[in-house]
């Protein structure tokens, strides 16, 4: 830490915080888009439409 300028380092409740107690646990994952997919996906919502359209969606039959 520079004394000078007091950022960096640790600090007391620096970090990631933990899970809300029963939430799903999740698992990043990555996709590529073009830049026009991209800005539609953050218009229909991002993320919490893609997971809501991925429980919605019937698995196909084999």
């Amino acid at each position: 830490m520079n004394a000078e300028t007091k950022h960096g380092g640790a600090r007391p409740g620096g970090g990631r915080k933990p899970r809300v107690a029963g939430a799903p646990a999740t698992s990043p994952v990555t996709i590529k888009l073009s830049e026009a997919q991209k800005e539609k996906l953050s218009i229909l919502g991002g993320a919490p439409w893609v997971r809501e359209k991925i429980d919605k969606a019937k698995l196909p039959k084999e």
